[in-house]
C-alpha cells in the first residue's frame, strides 16, 4: 500500500508541473545555458519515463553548472520521490522554491511531500503558498491537495471552500467533485453531496469514478434503483475499468 500511496503521490507531482518553464536563471561553469537545458530535458525525459535512477546520474552530470536553478532542485525532487527518498525529495522540493518564491509547481510538491511524511501543519502552509502564487498555471492542483488535507483533519468547512475553489479554477478537474461531495457528507449534507457529483459526472459523461462514488452515495441514501442503474452502465459500458468489478459487486448484493 506504501508503494502504491507513493506511486499515486508521484503522478499527481508529475501532472501538477507539466506547465513548468525552462531553465530558471543562468547556468554557470563549463556547459552552455543550451548544454545546461538539454540535459536537464534528458533527465526529465527519464523521469517522465519512471527511469529515476538513469535520471540521477544523468542529474549528477550536470550539478556544477545547473546547482543553482531552480529547476535542477526541482527535478531532483521528482528523482527521489520516485525512489521513495521522501526527505532527500523534500530537500529539492524546497530549494526550488528557495531559488524562486514564485515556483508554484514546487511549493505544491514540496507539499505532497511533507504530508507523505506525516508534517502536517507544514504541508498546510506550503500549499496555501503555491495556491496563492497568481502565475500558477494549474492552482486546482494545490487547491484540491489543501482540501483534501483539512477534510482529512475534520475541517469539513474548509475543505469545502478549497473544493469550490478547485472548480472555480477548472470546473473540469474531476477529482475536486468528489472531495467536495466528501466535505458535504461530513457535514451531513446528503443532498448537496449528491447534487454535486452529478455536476462532476455532466462535466465528463465517461468518468467511471464519478459513476462509482455518486452510485455509492445513492445507495447510502436509499436510492437504490437509480444506483442499480449506475451500477449496470459501469459495469457494461466499461467493463476494463478499475471501477467495473466493484459495480458487479454491487449488483449482485442488490440483487
Amino acid at each position: 500500500m506504501k508503494k502504491f500511496a507513493l506511486l499515486c503521490l508521484l503522478c499527481l507531482a508529475l501532472a501538477g508541473c507539466g506547465a513548468k518553464a525552462g531553465s530558471r536563471g543562468m547556468s554557470s561553469g563549463s556547459m552552455t545555458d543550451k548544454e545546461v537545458d538539454l540535459r536537464l530535458n534528458l533527465v526529465e525525459s527519464h523521469i517522465s519515463g519512471r527511469q529515476y535512477q538513469i535520471a540521477l546520474q544523468e542529474l549528477i552530470k550536470v550539478e556544477s553548472a545547473a546547482d543553482h536553478l531552480s529547476r535542477y532542485h526541482f527535478d531532483a525532487g521528482l528523482i527521489y520521490l520516485g525512489l521513495d527518498e521522501l526527505e532527500k525529495s523534500q530537500e529539492g522540493f524546497a530549494k526550488a522554491a528557495e531559488i524562486d518564491e514564485d515556483f508554484a509547481e514546487a511549493w505544491n510538491n514540496l507539499g505532497k511531500v511533507l504530508e507523505a511524511q506525516g508534517k502536517d501543519a507544514e504541508a498546510e502552509a506550503a500549499y496555501r503558498k503555491a495556491f496563492g502564487i497568481l502565475t500558477y498555471v494549474t492552482p486546482e492542483f494545490a487547491a484540491y491537495n489543501l482540501g483534501s488535507l483539512l477534510l482529512r483533519k475534520g475541517r469539513a468547512k474548509e475543505a469545502e471552500d478549497f473544493g469550490r475553489k478547485a472548480l472555480a479554477r477548472n470546473w473540469r478537474f474531476i477529482p475536486a467533485y468528489k472531495l467536495l461531495s466528501d466535505a458535504f457528507i461530513a457535514q451531513n449534507r446528503m443532498d448537496d453531496a449528491e447534487s454535486v457529483l452529478k455536476s462532476g459526472l455532466e462535466a465528463d459523461m465517461n468518468s467511471t469514478s464519478t459513476m462509482l462514488a455518486l452510485a455509492e452515495h445513492q445507495v447510502r441514501i436509499g436510492k437504490t434503483m437509480e444506483a442499480k442503474e449506475l451500477f449496470e452502465r459501469i459495469a457494461t459500458k466499461y467493463p476494463k475499468s478499475g471501477e467495473a468489478k466493484a459495480a458487479r459487486d454491487y449488483l449482485d448484493l442488490l440483487q
